[in-house]
């Protein structure tokens, strides 16, 4: 009799790859369906948009608990039809550790292109995405958009990176500020890498550097520039608490800048500055838009201000309601 060899199991068999798990939601795909379709039938193909309004007005048909099942299949059907359900998927192709540790993405609407944005929970688990509709339609720029929301949840998800939700400021004009600026100097750094990457991004680097601009106004050209620039080449890697600090003060931000002087004690570019707009007031607390060069350039005022604000400098600034004030308390109003 023959001695069969037994066949030891292969341990070291490849493991089918996981299949993302993603949930539209239903809302978001009834929109998308309905804006394909209208575009479909502008450019003169008429074959879905008549096949998908011929299914759903038998649906109306039925007894009206049975609907809203039919309509939601309906309309899945018709978001595969159209080609939308593969650009999510495509992009997380792009980001193998991400998709290797998440079970579930759910993917939202996003009532305006502002409130696009992304978030992780259940310990990395579930990815939500928050997308405008309008984006479905074209490919290339949902792509670019789902890009940039995945770097960032890179980031979350990266121990290094130390990301946490926190409220930047008790005062909720100073906090939205803050938080403004949070968000300007991630996605630059976010855009930064990915085109260091060689990968298409979600915004330039010219469109970047013109809202980089309009929130650092004050400072000078030339040194704005050399901040930007650093930023955009990713010298170094930003972290969660570093881009907080960025965010809360000027002469942390010009700390960044290429040049002779130390900033990051606030050296004399600093003192040259001011506050920015929107800032809180070292006198009265409040944040204000409006600063007043009055007090520092009247030494009378200046010495006054000191008596009640002994640590006050000049460059500190003073809004134009403490700069009111002052001038009354001194007779030159």
């Amino acid at each position: 009799m023959l001695k069969t060899e037994e066949k030891e199991p292969n341990t070291e068999e490849k493991k089918e790859p996981r299949e993302l798990d993603i949930k539209y939601d239903p809302q978001l795909v009834d929109d998308i369906v309905y804006k394909g379709l209208a575009e479909r039938e502008k450019n003169g193909d008429y074959d879905l948009y008549v096949a998908y309004h011929k299914q759903r007005d038998a649906i109306y048909e039925l007894e009206p608990e049975m609907r809203p099942k039919k309509f939601r299949a309906l309309d899945n059907e018709f978001f595969k039809l159209l080609g939308f359900d593969g650009y999510v998927a495509e992009v997380f192709g792009e980001f193998p550790d991400i998709k290797e540790i998440v079970e579930e993405v759910h993917v939202r609407r996003a009532t305006t292109r502002q409130n696009e944005g992304s978030n992780v929970v259940d310990e990395g688990k579930k990815v939500i995405v928050r997308l405008y509709p309008e984006l479905f339609l074209t490919g290339e720029e949902i792509s670019k958009v789902m890009r940039h929301e995945l770097m960032h949840v890179s980031d979350i998800m990266d121990k290094s990176f130390g990301y946490q939700v926190e409220d930047f400021h008790p005062s909720p004009m100073e906090d939205r500020i803050i938080r403004d600026r949070y968000r300007l100097f991630w996605d630059i750094y976010v855009d930064g890498r990915l085109e260091k990457m060689g990968k298409e991004t979600h915004g330039t680097r010219e469109s970047w550097n013109r809202e980089f601009d309009t929130f650092f106004k004050k400072i000078p050209d030339d040194t704005k520039e050399q901040i930007f620039a650093r930023l955009w080449r990713v010298d170094e890697p930003l972290t969660h608490d570093k881009i907080v600090e960025l965010s809360r003060k000027i002469n942390n931000v010009l700390s960044l800048a290429e040049g002779e002087n130390d900033l990051n004690e606030g050296g004399e570019e600093v003192k040259k500055i001011g506050p920015l707009p929107g800032t809180t007031c070292p006198l009265c607390g409040f944040p204000s838009f409006e600063w007043l060069d009055e007090v520092a350039n009247d030494e009378e005022m200046v010495k006054v201000l000191k008596e009640d604000f002994p640590d006050w400098e000049p460059h500190d600034g003073v809004c134009a309601r403490c700069t009111e004030y002052y001038k009354i308390k001194v007779g030159k109003w």
